[in-house]
């Protein structure tokens, strides 16, 4: 097994203790550094679930959502990808607006 894979394996597991112990701020870090080098891979699948479990957990963020929008558009499905990038964007609008 390469190094690359042991450590997307390893971060994975300090996501999943992150998301159990509730530490959101610990939690969002891994699951972008996760989802980034997953992605770098084209390992799509895996990207999109460690996001999918944060959003799943957490309220939705824009990175997180933008993020997920990409990966679905690198596996070729924008009906999937539009609403999400779409949502992300409402929420960096109100983020914007509200300041």
């Amino acid at each position: 097994m390469c190094d690359g894979v042991a450590g997307s394996r390893h971060t994975h597991r300090l996501l999943l203790v992150a998301m159990a112990k509730r530490n959101k701020q610990r939690a969002f870090a891994l699951a972008i550094q996760s989802s980034d080098h997953l992605i770098a891979e084209k390992h799509y699948r895996a990207a999109a679930n460690i996001l999918e479990r944060y959003l799943g957990i957490y309220p939705p963020q824009a990175t997180v959502l933008r993020r997920l929008g990409q990966v679905r558009l690198y596996q070729g499905r924008p009906e999937d990808a539009v609403p999400l990038l779409a949502h992300a964007l409402r929420i960096e609008l109100a983020i914007k607006n509200a300041a």
